[in-house]
């Protein structure tokens, strides 16, 4: 019993401090009885004004190449790549998985290679080179990388027809 109260006083304690920490305990609180109360208007508080700082830019190291510009994909370029995602997607849907190989590998199975000899390529629009490879529009060979048995990576070379550039267009 007395392990109760103990607990009890103890919570009791706990929340008087509670309520003192959280209270204006600046000043006493004093109520009188019978007496009107008056009406107090605090005093006005001046706005804070924002304060403008004005820092200047760290000059750039004079051995820092300049900035290139940003590389716009064009939207013919970007649907040409979905209809090259179509068509895998289609080849997956009628054989199982994705074509696997090199471009012209991919191509040859696509192109009716197959075990149902579906004929699904190439896409609207685009050409193989002399060697069976699909060529994006600016005449370079696509680059398919297989992530698994139905995600492929399809890479274009883009306008600078340089491989593993900025400008690449990849889709997945």
């Amino acid at each position: 019993m007395l392990g109760s109260w103990c607990k009890m006083a103890g919570l009791f304690a706990a929340i008087s401090v509670a309520v003192w920490m959280m209270s204006d305990h600046t000043a006493p609180v004093v109520a009188l009885m019978d007496q009107p109360k008056a009406e107090v208007s605090a005093p006005p508080v001046p706005a804070a004004q924002p304060v403008a700082v004005a820092i200047a830019a760290p000059e750039p190291p004079p051995d820092l190449p300049p900035p290139k510009a940003p590389v716009v994909i064009s939207p013919e370029a970007l649907k040409d790549m979905d209809d090259v995602q179509f068509m895998l997607r289609d080849f997956r849907t009628r054989l199982g998985g994705n074509p696997v190989g090199t471009n012209a590998e991919i191509m040859k199975k696509v192109m009716g290679g197959n075990p149902v000899q579906a004929r699904l390529g190439p896409p609207d629009g685009q050409k193989l080179n002399e060697k069976g490879e699909l060529i994006d529009r600016w005449g370079d060979p696509y680059f398919f990388h297989q992530l698994s048995m139905n995600e492929m990576e399809v890479r274009s070379a883009g306008p600078d027809r340089a491989m593993w550039t900025s400008d690449d267009i990849v889709v997945k």
